[in-house]
């Protein structure tokens, strides 16, 4: 059986700028630099409706609170 080492936890905060950045690169070698504003638009607005996803099940919380 093989061991494995455990993610340290900052893996997913490391881990997913690098695979924009991996993305964006792969693109411009492929010759398809003009479309990487595009990609990187699309992700930053999937990482907004992420955060607007994660709030609004807290939201009765916070109106309760007013």
């Amino acid at each position: 059986m093989t061991s494995r080492r455990a993610r340290p936890w900052y893996a997913s905060f490391v881990g997913i700028p690098l695979t924009a950045l991996r993305t964006a690169l792969a693109f411009r070698d492929q010759g398809l630099g003009r479309f990487v504003p595009f990609v990187l638009l699309l992700l930053a607005g999937s990482a907004i409706l992420w955060v607007i996803n994660t709030v609004a099940p807290l939201a009765p919380f916070i109106y309760s609170l007013f």
